[in-house]
């Protein structure tokens, strides 16, 4: 039969196909020869495939096979000038195992090179298994060439290990572009004309060994008078001999290629409409750009499907890729290594103490150095980013080669961080809201938008832009009812806010005229923080809250977060965090403060106490500000905002993600209002600030109409 009659399909996924029975049999059980290159080998896989291997043997087909074989970097260095010659030894060792074999498997590869329908080759490389798996099934005028992920081990083709395989045939105008470089490469590595392996045949001696200790009749006979069909066959033998021993589950993380999967927490896996136009701008924009994707709607599955396309394009024309994702927090950064999980990617964790993760970097940039490794991911948090450390080794990657995936960029913005980005070919920035708007919270602002342009001139600016009130609409996000709950200054608190704000506005006034000195801009940045606490903290905060819950006894604050303000109210040492949290202890609530100050696994057990509603509440300033995910929030109290855009928006999509269950979700926003009877230009400054954020809430708000009179009740203009 030939090739094309067997209805082959393109890809092969052992989380859906029998690679065995649907691939290797049916191929080889057609074909008159066969090459195959590969890191890792059992003769149980060709044992299990008998039914083919006896059509492939009684047509005398011929089969080449090239194993890999790991070295270290001494023992690599020696081979490669010819100091070391392995091949020898390891090979006397190879015959020695086959002739005094009792397994039939052993016996059934014995037969093969017996009959000289199996020549093998060792591939002496630099450390790890040999990572070329190449394989190629001929007929007379038809060709099919395997590649992917596959080792041919049990593991490897059986069902109970996740691999991926691809097919390309000749009778198809895409051999030219893909399956012929196999070809072409698998050639390559038999003469020995790769430059970073050095390929040598089994020693003759071994294979008069073979042949002459062995009874070949007998053999074919015991051989062929029974199949072995059993899948769970012991893996015989590795071509690791004792200097090069291997754990085989680490071989098989290691063989693992990227790649998108079926099913995500048991759900089929799609990207979304405008996820996939963001990565086609992405392609279009040279792989460069800024995805402003609104907080909940996947930038995260966006960024590693970019990736994982850009690897697979890459690696069809032998190329490697590395890849850097830089994020700020820790938990952020765990929370992406569980994102990669589903895409076979397990990266190297850059954070926390640098033995952890200083020696395993190194080993993996060397193999991914002398081309024995094409994949590398790296999560880092900022500060380890900027490090000298993590610099130096990064300076030594090809950044043809590279890949920045930046989330939360806007960090990165900042002069330090900035500084560290490296010069990667291929650059994607994430975030919600890229660019800090009134950060430094005045109007009129004397201090450069350096943020804005230096992510404008390393991402290339924004080619895909994605709003929270688009994905409400599609169903991505969930619908919200905002609410607000007035708060008044009292006497000392808009006398100190007068005074802050004259004085911010004279050197506001100052600036325009002559450049501050950089005292002056000292003392302008500790005015403006003076400012925002003094509003955080107001005195009438914490009252309005436990009025609000009181008069709203069918609310339950189970699933709920709370954003307070940082430091303490003027005149007070407890900061403000530990009053709010005491305060709702004392009302009967089950709450826990979630801050940078609690450790990191600290922090790991309260997300897991509140999931589980051990825990209603939890309360924070700005560490669940940006990108960790709580989707089982249902509600979100907001008694400090800056007039920063950034931050609202981000704290409401904290609480709009997607849960069972989760039909509607509740804002509540404690707004700071003048003491009453005051108008004054800094009072109407103070709510223009609040009707600027009043505004952006409604606009995706379902209940708009009532927010337009409650705005109108309060007189806020």
């Amino acid at each position: 039969m030939h090739f094309s009659d067997l209805k082959l399909k393109a890809k092969y996924d052992t989380d859906d196909d029998d690679i065995l029975n649907c691939v290797h049999i049916p191929l080889l059980t057609n074909a008159n020869r066969y090459d195959r290159a590969v890191g890792y080998f059992s003769s149980s896989v060709l044992a299990s495939a008998a039914k083919g291997l006896e059509k492939f043997i009684h047509a005398d087909g011929k089969m080449r096979l090239i194993i890999g074989d790991p070295l270290s970097d001494d023992e690599y260095e020696a081979v490669m000038e010819g100091v070391l010659h392995p091949c020898k030894s390891k090979s006397l060792q190879l015959a020695e195992l086959l002739i005094e074999a009792k397994d039939i498997n052993l016996k059934l590869l014995a037969y093969m090179v017996a009959k000289e329908q199996l020549e093998i080759k060792f591939a002496f490389t630099h450390q790890g298994m040999f990572h070329k798996k190449i394989g190629i099934f001929y007929q007379k005028d038809q060709t099919v060439v395997f590649s992917g992920s596959a080792n041919e081990t049990l593991a490897g083709l059986s069902k109970y290990n996740s691999e991926e395989v691809s097919l390309f045939f000749s009778w198809r105008e895409s051999f030219v572009d893909y399956g012929q470089v196999e070809v072409d490469n698998f050639n390559a590595l038999w003469s020995n004309s790769k430059k970073r392996a050095r390929v040598v045949a089994i020693d003759s001696e071994a294979y008069q060994k073979i042949q002459l200790g062995l009874d070949v009749e007998k053999l074919h006979k015991e051989l062929f008078a029974c199949h072995v069909k059993s899948e769970t066959s012991q893996v015989f033998f590795t071509y690791s001999f004792p200097k090069s021993e291997q754990r085989l589950e680490k071989l098989n993380i290691e063989t693992k290629i990227p790649h998108k999967p079926l099913t995500i927490n048991g759900k089929p896996f799609e990207l979304f409409s405008h996820q996939v136009d963001a990565i086609a701008s992405w392609r279009k924009a040279h792989y460069n750009g800024l995805f402003k994707l609104a907080t909940g709607s996947g930038k995260t599955f966006t960024s590693i499907s970019a990736m994982i396309e850009l690897y697979e394009e890459r690696r069809r024309n032998r190329e490697a890729t590395f890849v850097i994702i830089s994020v700020p927090y820790i938990e952020l950064a765990n929370q992406w290594v569980k994102e990669l999980a589903p895409f076979n990617v397990v990266p190297i964790q850059c954070y926390g103490a640098s033995n952890k993760w200083s020696a395993t970097f190194d080993k993996k940039l060397l193999r991914f150095r002398t081309g024995t490794l094409d994949f590398i991911c790296v999560v880092v948090v900022n500060k380890t980013l900027s490090s000298s450390l993590f610099q130096s080794k990064i300076a030594k990657v090809p950044p043809e080669n590279m890949l920045l995936i930046g989330d939360e960029c806007h960090h990165l913005g900042s002069q330090g961080y900035f500084e560290a980005l490296p010069s990667a070919r291929f650059r994607i920035g994430l975030s919600a809201t890229p660019f800090r708007t009134d950060d430094d919270e005045m109007e009129g602002s004397p201090f450069p938008d350096t943020v804005r342009q230096n992510l404008l001139s390393y991402f290339k600016g924004i080619i895909s832009e994605y709003s929270l009130s688009d994905a409400i609409r599609d169903g991505i996000l969930t619908p919200y009812k905002y609410d607000l709950v007035p708060v008044y200054l009292d006497e000392y608190e808009q006398e100190s806010f007068e005074n802050y704000s004259a004085k911010i506005q004279k050197f506001i006034l100052t600036a325009k005229s002559k450049k501050l000195t950089i005292d002056e801009q000292s003392m302008l940045t500790n005015l403006c923080g003076a400012r925002s606490r003094l509003l955080a903290t107001s005195s009438g905060k914490l009252p309005a809250l436990l009025a609000y819950l009181k008069t709203h006894p069918e609310l339950s604050l189970v699933h709920s977060l709370i954003y307070v303000g940082e430091g303490s109210a003027p005149g007070d040492d407890t900061p403000y965090i530990t009053k709010v949290t005491n305060s709702l202890h004392e009302y009967g609530c089950k709450v826990a403060k979630f801050t940078s100050k609690e450790t990191s696994s600290d922090r790991c057990k309260i997300m897991d106490s509140f999931k589980e509603q051990n825990i209603d509440s939890l309360v924070a300033m700005k560490v669940l500000d940006e990108g960790i995910d709580v989707p089982v929030c249902q509600s979100a109290f907001i008694l400090a905002s800056t007039r920063n855009p950034r931050q609202y928006v981000q704290r409401r999509g904290r609480v709009l993600r997607k849960a069972q269950g989760k039909k509607e979700a509740l804002i509540v926003d404690f707004i700071v209002l003048p003491l009453p009877g005051v108008v004054n230009h800094f009072s109407q400054s103070l709510c223009r600030a609040e009707l600027e954020r009043i505004e952006d809430f409604k606009l995706t708000a379902i209940n708009p109409e009532d927010i337009e009179k409650r705005i109108t009740e309060l007189g806020i203009y």
